[in-house]
């Protein structure tokens, strides 16, 4: 699928989701007033800590920031507030986005990394930006081996290859590290996180 159409498909959604808001407010009453109000937050759920529970999904966090920034994905990490995703340019410029719980709403970013980076750093992003596998065919591979929810994927190096690290259900019991390489698709190794 080419960017034009996630971008399409993006700026569609942002028009079409009042839309389809406002038709719901104008729907009837059924009569049920103690019936509690549809919430307009479908997106996020509070818990019992405090935190947003977060119920976007990495494929989508993935097409939002890459609508922001044009590049190649290098990580989608979920934490307690949304996703975490940076995308690196053609020119290996690291540009951090930070998006809601939904995945699809731009909290911050993108904003570029200006910090100094080294030869050793260069040389790793330009390992990263080589790569042949993106984060789809990655994932792809890892739910090949292993079944679960996708909670992160990043591209990073190890030992001179590429790899693509894939979390399934981070913060559980179960949860598990596929390593794919980032050159042949192949699962390298599986391991539980502790």
């Amino acid at each position: 699928m080419n960017r034009t159409s996630r971008r399409t498909r993006l700026a569609t959604a942002a028009v079409l989701a009042p839309l389809a808001l406002g038709l719901v407010a104008c729907g009837g009453d059924d009569g049920d007033d103690d019936a509690a109000a549809p919430s307009t937050s479908a997106t996020s759920t509070p818990t019992d800590d405090g935190t947003t529970a977060v119920e976007g999904d990495v494929e989508t966090a993935a097409e939002t920031a890459l609508a922001e920034v044009d590049g190649t994905v290098f990580s989608v990490d979920r934490d307690d507030q949304g996703w975490d995703v940076t995308i690196v340019t053609a020119d290996g410029v690291e540009n951090d986005v930070d998006l809601g719980p939904d995945a699809i709403t731009v909290v911050r970013g993108p904003v570029a990394d200006t910090n100094d980076d080294d030869a050793d750093d260069a040389a790793e992003r330009e390992l990263l930006l080589g790569a042949s596998v993106d984060h789809l065919a990655a994932i792809e591979a890892a739910l090949g081996e292993l079944q679960g929810t996708v909670t992160g994927v990043d591209l990073s190096e190890d030992n001179g290859t590429a790899i693509w690290q894939v979390q399934l259900d981070e913060d559980t019991a179960d949860a598990m590290t596929v390593d794919v390489d980032a050159q042949t698709g192949d699962v390298l190794r599986t391991e539980r996180d502790d």
